[in-house]
C-alpha cells in the first residue's frame, strides 16, 4: 500500500517539475536575448558617427575683410650713440614721453675704440705718404709742388705723357733717318783708279770724299742717338714720375677721409650724455647699462608727435570695392586692447598685383600699439538680414552642387534613430561665421556641423547633444 501511495506522488511531482524547468528556460532565453538586443543597440550606437548640429535660423551676414601688417610711423628718428662708448646710464624706458632736448643715455667718459682706430689709421696714411713721396721716383719739379700740397689733374697729366712720347717718337725717327744715311753711304762702291794718272787721282778724291761723307753721318748718328736716349729717359721719368703722383693722390685722399672720420668722431664724443633730438614717444631703447654701443644699431627709436602710425595689408579688388576712405576697422583679438581705434586712410594699387590687388592703409589710434608691432584687423560692409542662416562648416560640396545634411529623427522599437539626410541649397551670401541659403528648408531643421567620422547622406548618426528640436519622421 505505501508502494502505491508513493507512486502516485512521483507521478504527480514530476510534469510539476517539469514545467518549471521549461518556464526557467524561457526566462532565461528571453533575458539573454533582451541583454544581446539591448548591448548589440548600444555597441552599435557608439560605432555611428558623432555630429554636431546647429538650428536653422533667421540671421544676419555681415561680410568680413581680414589682414594683418606691421604698425609703422612716419619718419621716425633714430638717436644714434657713438660707436664703441660704455652706456652707464639708461635715463629712459619704451612707451615714455620725452622732450627735444632730455637725456637718453649717460656714456662713460671716455674715448671710444673706434675714435683710437681712427686716429691709428689717420697716422699710417700719412706715413705711407711720406714713404711714397721721398721714394726717388718724382721728379724734383713734382716733389716740390706736392710738397707743397699741389697736383697736376688729370688732363695736365695726360698733355705731359703726350708731351714726353711726342719728344722721344721724334728723336726715334731722327735716329732711325740718321742710321740709314750711315748705311746708303758705306754701301756706295768704291771708287777704283784706271791706268792713267788723271783717273788714279780722280778714285783717290772719290774714296776721300766718301771717307768724310761717312765720318759726318756717323757723328750725326751719334748726336741722334744720344737725344732719343736723352728723350726715352725724359718718357720714363715723366711715366714714373706721374705713376707715383697718382699714387701719392691716391694716398692723400686716404688722409683726407681718414681726418674726416677722426673729426667726425671727435665731434660725435663730445660731451658724456645722448639727448632726444626730438620730441615724441620712446619706442625702443636698443641698450642697457654697461653695453658698448655700436654703429649697427640705433640707441634710441622716438616717434615724433603728431606723426601718423599706419597698418596697410593687400586685398582682392573685389574686398576693396565695397570699402570706403573713413571706414573704421577692429583688431581681430580686441581681448588684447582696452583702447583701439584704426580708420581707413586710403585704398591704392598693389604694385605687387596692380590688375587684381588693392593695399589699403589704416591709421591706428592706441598706446598699446608700438611700431614694428604685427596688427590684425578686421573691417566690415553692410549688413544683411536673411530668413534662412545657417554655420559655415555645414555647407557641404559635390559634383551636384552645394548642400546640406540635416538630422532626421525616426521610431523604432528600441528607441529613436537619427538619420543623415541631404538637402539641396543654394548659398546667397555669407561671412566669417554664417552663410546665408536656400533650398527646400523650413527654418526648424538641424543641420549637420562637425562629425567624427565622414558622414553622408542616408547614414544613421548618433548626436553629440540630446539632439532636442531634431526633426520627427514617423513610421
Amino acid at each position: 500500500m505505501y508502494e502505491i501511495e508513493d507512486k502516485d506522488l512521483q507521478s504527480r511531482y514530476v510534469p510539476s517539475r517539469r514545467k518549471d524547468t521549461v518556464k526557467n528556460l524561457i526566462i532565461i532565453f528571453l533575458t539573454i536575448m533582451l541583454l544581446l538586443t539591448f548591448f548589440s543597440n548600444t555597441i552599435m550606437n557608439y560605432s555611428l558617427p558623432q555630429v554636431a548640429t546647429q538650428y536653422v535660423q533667421q540671421g544676419e551676414i555681415s561680410p568680413k575683410i581680414r589682414g594683418t601688417g606691421v604698425a609703422q610711423v612716419e619718419n621716425p628718428v633714430n638717436v644714434n650713440v657713438p660707436s664703441n662708448r660704455v652706456i652707464s646710464s639708461v635715463q629712459v624706458t619704451v612707451g615714455e614721453k620725452v622732450e627735444e632736448g632730455a637725456v637718453l643715455f649717460e656714456l662713460e667718459d671716455a674715448e671710444s675704440d673706434e675714435l683710437i682706430q681712427a686716429r691709428q689709421e689717420l697716422a699710417d696714411a700719412k706715413s705711407a705718404f711720406e714713404k711714397a713721396l721721398f721714394s726717388g721716383t718724382l721728379t724734383n719739379e713734382a716733389l716740390d709742388r706736392i710738397r707743397e700740397g699741389n697736383f697736376l689733374s688729370d688732363d695736365e697729366m695726360q698733355e705731359r705723357i703726350s708731351a714726353a712720347n711726342s719728344n722721344y717718337n721724334e728723336a726715334l725717327s731722327e735716329d732711325t733717318e740718321a742710321q740709314r744715311v750711315v748705311d746708303r753711304i758705306s754701301n756706295r762702291a768704291q771708287p777704283v783708279g784706271g791706268e792713267g794718272e788723271g783717273e788714279a787721282e780722280a778714285a783717290a778724291k772719290e774714296a776721300q770724299e766718301n771717307a768724310e761723307d761717312l765720318a759726318d753721318a756717323m757723328q750725326h748718328k751719334a748726336d741722334t742717338a744720344a737725344a732719343l736716349a736723352a728723350a726715352t729717359t725724359a718718357r720714363d721719368n715723366t711715366v714714373n714720375s706721374i705713376q707715383a703722383e697718382l699714387e701719392l693722390k691716391g694716398l692723400q685722399k686716404q688722409i683726407d677721409e681718414a681726418q674726416k672720420k677722426v673729426e667726425s668722431l671727435e665731434g660725435k664724443e663730445v660731451g658724456t650724455t645722448v639727448k632726444a633730438p626730438v620730441a615724441g614717444t620712446i619706442t625702443s631703447v636698443g641698450y642697457n647699462v654697461g653695453d658698448t654701443a655700436s654703429a649697427d644699431m640705433p640707441g634710441a627709436v622716438i616717434r615724433q608727435d603728431g606723426k601718423k602710425m599706419t597698418v596697410s595689408f593687400s586685398v582682392s579688388k573685389e574686398q576693396a570695392q565695397a570699402l570706403k576712405v573713413g571706414m573704421e576697422a577692429r583688431p581681430q583679438n580686441e581681448w588684447a586692447y582696452t583702447s583701439f581705434k584704426a580708420t581707413l586712410e586710403s585704398v591704392t594699387q598693389d604694385q605687387a598685383d596692380p590688375a587684381g590687388s588693392r593695399v589699403l592703409t589704416f591709421v591706428i589710434t592706441s598706446d598699446e600699439v608700438e611700431p614694428g608691432d604685427s596688427v590684425q584687423l578686421s573691417v566690415g560692409t553692410d549688413v544683411r538680414s536673411y530668413d534662412l542662416t545657417i554655420p559655415n562648416s555645414a555647407v557641404r560640396e559635390d559634383n551636384a552642387g552645394k548642400f546640406v545634411l540635416v538630422v532626421v529623427s525616426k521610431e523604432s522599437p528600441l528607441g529613436n534613430r537619427y538619420i543623415a539626410s541631404r538637402v539641396d541649397v543654394t548659398v546667397l551670401d555669407s561671412d566669417d561665421t554664417l552663410t546665408a541659403v536656400t533650398g527646400n528648408l523650413s527654418g526648424y531643421e538641424y543641420v549637420i556641423t562637425t562629425s567624427t567620422k565622414p558622414v553622408s547622406a542616408g547614414m544613421q548618426v548618433r548626436l553629440a547633444e540630446n539632439g532636442e528640436g531634431v526633426q520627427t519622421e514617423k513610421r
